[in-house]
């Protein structure tokens, strides 16, 4: 694994929607049914894994993918020349 810039927007914004979330999620005075913390934790590590995944995939999916692309297609070239 090699931490660059695209992984370290990914771990920041990770920890932006998880501290907004947890916030966002705050019992609003006088409120009859709320989260408890334990649950407002919960959901706020879920959205962090999610943004995680997200920019996981954008950061270097598309890439991934033409790479596994490309040396598919090289191989099928090169066993079609050798016959």
């Amino acid at each position: 694994m090699t931490f660059d810039l695209i992984t370290a927007f990914v771990v920041a914004g990770a920890f932006a929607a998880g501290a907004l979330v947890y916030q966002r999620t705050a019992p609003a005075e006088g409120a009859a049914t709320a989260l408890s913390r334990g649950e407002r934790l919960a959901v706020a590590l879920g959205a962090a894994a999610t943004v995680i995944v997200i920019g996981g995939y954008l950061g270097s999916g598309f890439q991934g993918i033409e790479h596994a692309a490309d040396a598919h297609s090289a191989g099928a070239v090169k066993s079609g020349a050798s016959r």
